[in-house]
């Protein structure tokens, strides 16, 4: 291993590549850069929408397999182009059979969770999430809702956020105040 002088400015700002490199560093990020909205414009506007579990998962794998090939020279845009495709393909097929194979979805990306009930929370099904209170009176809260006797029913949907379902007018129950202040 090489002794890294420290502060070396030229090396911390410019690297210990020829000069020429950062041309080459440019011509990388560009194809990549269009080969990534390629990719993203096959995959669907689905895909960039709230992200459930798989779709992470591929927004993860194509920034590790692009990043690679923007910073090292000796990784080449083939490997890279290579690896994207890979993913993408891995991706639609997934797709498909989670349309096809119902089970399989839920396994890929599992199911809403009934988190409130009756204006109760459901003590396991926050436990199993990892949610607080906290978090989902602030949901609540920004979904207009002031008085947790307002909803009958309430789901942690698959991308993380929080559907309520309100009790018609007039059938509402006592319930916690929402509100944290209220100015006179």
């Amino acid at each position: 291993m090489d002794q890294v002088t420290s502060f070396d400015w030229a090396r911390i700002f410019v690297g210990e590549q020829p000069l020429f490199f950062l041309a080459e560093l440019f011509l990388r990020v560009v194809v990549i850069y269009i080969m990534a909205i390629l990719l993203l414009r096959i995959a669907g506007k689905r895909s960039r929408q709230q992200l459930t579990t798989l779709e992470l998962l591929l927004v993860i794998a194509l920034g590790s397999a692009v990043g690679d090939v923007m910073f090292y020279p000796s990784v080449a845009i083939l490997y890279t182009i290579i690896v994207m495709l890979t993913i993408l393909i891995l991706q639609l097929l997934i797709e498909k059979l989670k349309t096809r194979f119902p089970r399989f979805d839920k396994f890929v990306d599992s199911k809403p969770t009934l988190i409130i009930k009756d204006g109760q929370f459901i003590e396991e099904s926050l436990t199993s999430e990892n949610l607080t209170k906290a978090e989902i009176y602030s949901s609540l809260r920004l979904k207009g809702i002031r008085n947790m006797g307002e909803v009958e029913y309430a789901y942690l949907e698959i991308p993380g956020q929080i559907s309520v379902f309100k009790f018609e007018k007039g059938q509402e129950r006592d319930g916690y105040v929402l509100v944290p202040y209220q100015e006179e």
